[in-house]
């Protein structure tokens, strides 16, 4: 073969290998990172209650070393199956993996001939949650007004906001599962980047604390900096621990301090620009854009009744 192939020809191969091993790199970053960042932690704890409908368990369990304290937490299952046959009362191993923005049971199973698990989380009796399971506020009442201090240290009201939408959440700062409270405030950051461009100056946006000692109005606004919480449309609230009470009670959220962290439910709510109940989410199940199309009919309907 003349020299003068043989150069462009090493060349075009040495490209090829090139890009081939680039490829390959990438292709294995692609199929390693997601197990880098998995950690998956084995648990003891005690079974409180099971809803099989909403892939749920709430367990009270011992303390996860490096990552949680003993607390009593609804946790997620990918599938009904993982939940089959289990009931409240019972001692129970699983698996608990936790990614950057994920946690779940991956696997559970009963601990036959055990005595019931002993933790500061287990003495929290059942009823105390299902107390707090029928909200006080029904879809279409007016809810009460209520008074919070905000990021910034000034005093806030429910009715500040009359007028426009409002949705609400249950938060804390120190949540260490990045499907709870995290979760909330990144969906809460989707909403604000909606809301913005189609229903500006119509909505405001709540995250109210549920552990008032720690987190004060300079603690909730860096955690307001995070998530990149516009002032104007977004607000951070906290108050004393009877403000928070009445709030939490009104939406039937449940929540516990345990061992420096908070036992929680979940309670997201959206009040229509006459201060009545439009929605009431339970779960975080819920997606920004089923909440946009649910703003986006209460305003329309608004609308509509103010025109008549």
């Amino acid at each position: 073969m003349k020299p003068k192939i043989i150069l462009p020809a090493l060349c075009i191969l040495t490209l090829a290998t090139v890009l081939s091993a680039v490829a390959i790199s990438r292709h294995n970053q692609s199929n390693g990172s997601p197990a880098a960042r998995q950690r998956t932690f084995q648990v003891h704890g005690q079974i409180l209650a099971v809803d099989g409908a909403a892939k749920t368990v709430r367990i009270a369990h011992e303390a996860i070393p490096d990552y949680m304290p003993a607390m009593t937490m609804p946790f997620p299952v990918k599938t009904g199956e993982t939940l089959s046959g289990l009931t409240p009362g019972e001692n129970v191993q699983f698996e608990l993996d936790v990614t950057e923005s994920d946690s779940w049971i991956s696997h559970i199973e009963r601990i036959a001939g055990d005595s019931p698990t002993e933790t500061a989380s287990s003495q929290t009796p059942v009823a105390s949650v299902q107390d707090y399971v029928t909200e006080r506020i029904q879809v279409g009442e007016v809810v009460p007004d209520f008074g919070l201090i905000d990021q910034d240290g000034h005093a806030i009201r429910l009715s500040d906001y009359r007028g426009k939408v409002v949705v609400f959440t249950f938060i804390y700062t120190r949540c260490p599962l990045p499907n709870f409270c995290p979760l909330m405030s990144r969906y809460f950051a989707d909403l604000q980047e909606r809301f913005s461009k189609e229903f500006a100056n119509k909505y405001q946006l709540l995250s109210i604390t549920m552990d008032p000692a720690f987190d004060r109005p300079e603690v909730l606004k860096d955690y307001a900096a995070r998530y990149g919480a516009s002032d104007k449309d977004w607000s951070f609230a906290t108050g004393n621990a009877g403000q928070i009470s009445f709030v939490a009670g009104l939406m039937g959220l449940y929540y516990a301090p345990e061992n420096g962290l908070i036992s929680h439910d979940f309670r997201t709510v959206l009040v229509g620009p006459d201060g009545r109940l439009v929605h009431l989410w339970k779960s975080n199940e819920w997606t920004p854009y089923e909440v946009e199309r649910m703003v986006r009919e209460t305003l329309t309907e608004s609308k509509v009744v103010a025109l008549k």
